[in-house]
């Protein structure tokens, strides 16, 4: 049974006779890969980058758990955590606007499990990109302003704000 511990003993036949039994031997403890983590949930906490959280496997193969590794999909950007955390961040390497979904393994000292079941997508966003070309034509007490629209980064523009400034930028 992987995570319980054993010794052996032996004997010797020559047909007739069987010995005693020998010393022990020293103690071993069979073992296996831990099972995956369960119950995968990400979400995104700032531009470029997510939080994922799960549960640890109830079965750790008969060895301890070590460390967790989260990969990203697409990508396959990765974060480790030290046993027993159950959550790490990727920062910074998400692309924004593009939908990712997140797998986990556990490793012990055997190696490390399949990979979990994969968690529900997320698509991380940022601050949209300022208009650019903005460009005004003067009218009898009004104004015409126009400009190129920016990247969205991530998340559709719901509106945009002109303000007019004098001649001293106020």
């Amino acid at each position: 049974t992987n995570g319980s511990a054993y010794t052996f003993k032996a004997t010797a036949t020559n047909g007739v006779y069987t010995s005693g039994l020998s010393t022990a031997s020293s103690a071993i403890t069979p073992a296996t890969v831990p099972n995956p983590p369960t119950s995968l949930v990400a979400v995104t906490t700032s531009p470029n980058s997510a939080n994922i959280t799960f549960v640890a496997p109830v079965n750790n193969g008969g060895d301890a758990v070590t460390s967790y590794t989260v990969t990203s999909s697409p990508g396959g950007f990765t974060c480790t955590v030290a046993a027993p955390g159950t959550s790490c961040a990727i920062t910074g390497s998400l692309t924004n606007g593009v939908p990712y979904s997140f797998t986990a393994t556990a490793s012990n000292g055997v190696g490390a499990s399949s990979p979990s079941v994969a968690s529900a997508p997320v698509t991380p966003i940022g601050s949209p990109a300022a208009p650019s070309n903005v460009t005004a034509t003067a009218g009898d007490g009004a104004a015409t302003i126009s400009f190129t629209a920016p990247n969205a980064n991530g998340s559709a523009i719901t509106g945009y704000l002109v303000t007019a400034l004098d001649q001293n930028g106020v």
